[in-house]
């Protein structure tokens, strides 16, 4: 089985940066930005390099590469349940508006009936006064003509007096 080392050697340089772009899952033109300068870097030592170097230099790239991972996936991780905290915020608070638009609803409804009751309880106490209005009406009705049959009767009571001073006496 080949080491990525020998892959990358029998690799020519468009499929290196492909490879290193693919494998860092960036752009193209990073990866060769990144390559680049490890070339900088690295190119006057390449040569001298032992083979156990290549070894460990690959490992610590290795290594590198896994840390990066575990963060990318931690990172997703972390950006799912802040989505999820989110979505459950937003049902909670939709949850809430509909419970608020419920109980806004119901006080409505409760007034209306209280307003509707009021009235009627306004138009009885009106149909009561107006009852009550109509009998006073009667009844000083019947007083006046109790009171005109009462003056009639003083009045003819005072003539009949007179008439008997006057005349017949």
């Amino acid at each position: 089985m080949q080491t990525k080392c020998e892959r990358v050697r029998g690799m020519n340089r468009r499929s290196v940066i492909n490879e290193l772009a693919k494998t860092l899952q960036i752009s193209e033109t990073e990866a060769e930005q990144i390559l680049r300068a490890f070339a900088q870097v690295l190119g006057p030592i390449a040569a001298e390099v032992p083979p156990y170097f290549e070894r460990y230099f690959e490992a610590q790239i290795q290594l590198v590469l896994q840390r990066m991972e575990d963060f990318q996936r931690i990172t997703q991780q972390q950006i799912a349940n802040l989505q999820q905290r989110i979505e459950n915020l937003q049902n909670s608070t939709q949850q809430q508006i509909a419970n608020l638009q419920q109980q806004i609803f119901e006080l409505r409804d409760s007034t209306q009936q209280q307003i509707t009751g009021l009235r009627h309880y306004i138009d009885q106490r009106i149909d009561a006064l107006a009852q009550r209005i109509d009998a006073l009406e009667r009844r000083l009705d019947r007083l006046e003509k109790w009171l005109l049959s009462v003056r009639v009767m003083i009045l003819s009571g005072v003539l009949a007096i007179i008439f008997k001073i006057y005349f017949g006496g």
